[in-house]
Formats: structure tokens, sequence, C-alpha cells
């Protein structure tokens, strides 16, 4: 790999982690390091359209760069489209192949794509067409691609569309332009070779995946720009990750806003400046790589520009689109010594499993959002917890605890720093809490069991134990200064 121009990289990838106790699954580096020989597959026919300047329709290919030797079932799709202007290029020209390769060897199925080409360089609504054309085809080979998902090996659930250039402003377009905001050159325009009406952005190509839309989950936009930065955010599947790499001396297409090559008969775009503003300023998780002194697409001259893009996308890809996020781990922090505790991960994504590291408990079960472990040590231990999806993409949360160094079934005799009655209790209990500090409360079966825990300052504390079934229970109440148990028995 060539020195990258951007010095601080910070990758922050949980999967680097290991320890000791985890298993081979929990410190698998795909998606971050090279692991794989890749293979391509040249010239696989995804649709039949109508071109700029012909009055029949013409087959056009995709090639599928793809890892050897990979046991997975399904993985994630990365859709380039090259750049070129719509007027020239190839889905082998650089960076293609490149791009595609490292993706592949990451475990990424890539797919660059030919798509239509040509218009009239004098009149803006031929130069809209082109623009709307290359989305129906990026569209086309996306359903193409969810309906031979088997064949390829791909996940249709991590989708990233990718694209240089012309290639990235049909991507910004696929993702925000609605079909109500169409240009109104798209249902004709003029006479001869653009007077057809192209139809609708789903229906162009095949028949695939039904004519639907095909929503991808991630975007990667170099050197690209939108004809209006109001579509962006202004409809719910708007919100998806996506990355911006943009030369600020770009004078093909601006960083900031104006005509491409400065010329007056193409469509005004605004470029990365304004629609990472516009992206902000809506909530979206995007993040913008502005390259000081550069032109338009100066990695086909310059290779640096090209690692950096990768150095920079892969981590923000891996980060935002394909790993699950962990929020959060339900479970006692203050567990009993020799008692069993049942830690639960909250997610935003159905795992497939976990790796758990401790050190002063013996897992006794496990589950693939869950873990129980018996506390057989006192002290202060940190639980830390990756979880990991059906693609292998993993996160990590861990959680600070203190094991008590007294028993469940002997907590009663601890000294009592809280008043908490009445005991027996056929119904509420109350709990004093003098200090007004901030007062932790945990509701313990005789088993060691958390029921529930409370965080208050209220000076008084009512809790209904008609919701917990156990007729002995454990009040286990703590501040920053005190920690004491009684307990409780509930009902004659």
């Amino acid at each position: 790999m060539k020195k990258h121009l951007k010095t601080t990289l910070t990758i922050g990838l949980s999967i680097l982690i290991s320890w000791s106790c985890f298993t081979q699954t929990c410190i698998n580096t795909r998606y971050v390091d090279s692991l794989f020989a890749t293979e391509v597959l040249y010239n696989i026919d995804y649709q039949s359209a109508r071109p700029y300047g012909s009055l029949i329709n013409i087959p056009y290919q995709l090639d599928i760069y793809r890892p050897l030797s990979d046991t997975l079932i399904s993985r994630p799709l990365m859709l380039f489209q090259f750049g070129g202007g719509y007027l020239i290029g190839d889905k082998l020209n650089p960076p293609a192949p490149d791009f595609c390769t490292y993706w592949a060897e990451r475990g990424y199925v890539c797919a660059s794509i030919n798509y239509r080409l040509g218009f009239n360089t004098l009149v803006t609504e031929s130069a809209e067409r082109a623009v709307y054309r290359a989305i129906q085809d990026l569209q086309a080979a996306l359903r193409f691609l969810v309906d031979e998902h088997h064949t390829y090996g791909i996940d249709t659930s991590h989708i990233i569309v990718s694209g240089n250039s012309a290639g990235a402003i049909s991507s910004m377009h696929n993702a925000f332009m609605d079909t109500d905001q169409i240009p109104a050159s798209a249902a004709g325009f003029g006479f001869g070779l653009d007077a057809n009406d192209l139809g609708g952005p789903y229906t162009s190509g095949n028949t695939n995946y039904g004519n639907n839309e095909v929503l991808a989950h991630g975007y990667l936009a170099c050197w690209g720009g939108m004809l209006d930065t109001n579509f962006v955010g202004d409809r719910g599947d708007d919100f998806v990750p996506i990355i911006l790499f943009h030369g600020v001396e770009d004078d093909a297409v601006s960083y900031y806003s104006d005509h491409p090559f400065s010329f007056p008969a193409f469509p005004l775009l605004h470029g990365s400046n304004p629609l990472k503003i516009r992206m902000d300023n809506m909530g979206m998780t995007t993040s913008l790589i502005p390259f000081e002194g550069a032109g338009h697409e100066p990695e086909l001259l310059n290779p640096a520009y090209l690692d950096t893009i990768l150095l920079e996308s892969m981590p923000f890809i891996y980060n935002e689109v394909l790993r699950p996020k962990l929020t959060s781990v339900n479970g006692n922090t203050a567990p009993f010594l020799n008692s069993a505790a049942t830690y639960t991960v909250i997610t935003d994504d159905s795992l497939s499993g976990l790796c758990v590291s401790l050190t002063n408990g013996t897992i006794l079960n496990q589950t693939t959002n869950s873990v129980t472990i018996e506390w057989t040590t006192p002290g202060h231990d940190t639980l830390v917890i990756t979880g990991f999806n059906h693609i292998l993409a993993f996160d990590t949360i861990q959680l600070p605890l203190e094991v008590n160094s007294i028993s469940a079934v002997n907590a009663v005799f601890a000294p009592q720093k809280f008043r908490i009655y009445p005991n027996p209790s056929m119904g509420n209990i109350y709990i004093e809490n003098k200090d007004e500090s901030l007062l932790y409360i945990d509701i313990i079966t005789v088993e060691g069991k958390l029921l529930t825990s409370i965080s208050t300052c209220n000076q008084l504390i009512s809790i209904d134990l008609k919701e917990f079934s156990s007729s002995l229970i454990i009040v286990h109440c703590r501040n920053k200064v005190h920690n004491s148990s009684q307990l409780i028995r509930f009902g004659f």
C-alpha cells in the first residue's frame, strides 16, 4: 500500500481487540485486512436498454470481483460507477480494477458496471437526461444483483453504492432524488435522438426484483454533486451513511456550486461542500474528506489519493454500515459473591453470537445476545462483550461492575444504613434515603437473580412487590458512602 496523503487516521474497529479467552471467530479481521485472493467475472449481462443516439436496445454488462476461498455464504456488496462526464468511460477504466480488488480482498463482492453514455453538450435538458439514464441503469444493476444474490454470494442487507465524478453524481441522485423530483426532461425532450420518454426510474433495462426500487445502505461518492441540495434529507429513506471525497480546486465538478467545467449549458451542480452542510443540518451520518490543492479525479495520476480514499472509507463503511451497534447491556452491576446473573446485550441488529471476557466469574450459559455468569471472586471487574452479526462484523461494549464480598444468602446480616419497611410486607415496601444523594437499589432473589434496578435521589421510595413472584427477596441499597442489604418477606 502506498503512503497515503492524510497522516491522521483513526480506525477504531472493535474487531482489532482480542483476549486470550476469545474464539477464533472474534479476532477475525475481515473487512479490514487484505485476507483473500480475488477472482473477476467479466461481462455479465444485467440489462438491455436504449442509449442516446440509438433507436434500439443494446445489452449492458457488469464485472464482479469476489474473494476466493471464502467460507462466508453472503457478503456485503460494493457497486461502483466510473466517471467520464456521461460521454466516455468503461467499467474497466481506472480506478475500477484497483478499487474493486481492494474491497474483494477484504471480503466484499464488488460490481463495476457499464451504463448508458451520450448527450447533447449544448442542451441542458439533454445533460439532465444523461444523469437520469445512469440512475435507471444503476437501479437495473442493483435489481439484477439482488435477484442473483445466491449466484454471486451477496448479502442484500448490506449494499454500498459508490462512484467517481459522473458515477458519483448518479449515485447521489439515486440516494436522494425521489420520483416527484425527477426533471421534466426525462419525460421526453425536443426531437430526434432525445425525443423519447425515458420511463420510470425502476422500470428500465430489465424486470428483476419486480421493478421495485433497491435501497442502498451506504454511499461513497468521489468528486460528485447534485442538482438541488433540498433533495437531501427530505424523505425518511435519505438517512443512510455517506462519505464524500472532493478536490477543493476541482474545476470539472465544483467542490462548491457551479456548472460543470463552468459551462452554462450544463446544469448547475452543488458539490460536496454545500452537500455536507445540508447533511449536517439534517442530522445525517456523513463524512467529508477534502483534498486541498487537488482538482478533479487526482487519483488517476497520483495513486496516493486512491490509497487515502480507501483507507478513510474502509473504517467509515465498517462502523456505520456493516457492524451491529451494541448500545447497552442490561444486568446486575453489583452482583453478590457466588450468585448468578444474566447480562443481555441491546443492539440495533440481530446478532449471530457473542464473545465474552471477564476475570471474576464463570460463564454458565450463553445465547446469541445474552450471557449468564456465576460470580466466584469478589472485587472490581469489567465485562467485555463482543457481538457479531451474520456477515461477521463486530462491535464491543464494556460493563464495569463490582462483585460484593458477601453472598446473597448472607446479605441480611449486612449492617443497615437505609430504613426499609415494612417487613414482612403484603404490598409496597418503602425505603428512606436520608442522605438525599443518588441511591441505587437492586431487587434480587435469594439465589442471586436480579429482578429490577432503580436509581433515584428521592428521600422516600415506594416499591410494589406484587410484580415479583418470589416470596423472599433481597433489597440491596448503595450510594457513594453506604452499601447494605435487607431480606424482605412478601406475604404472611
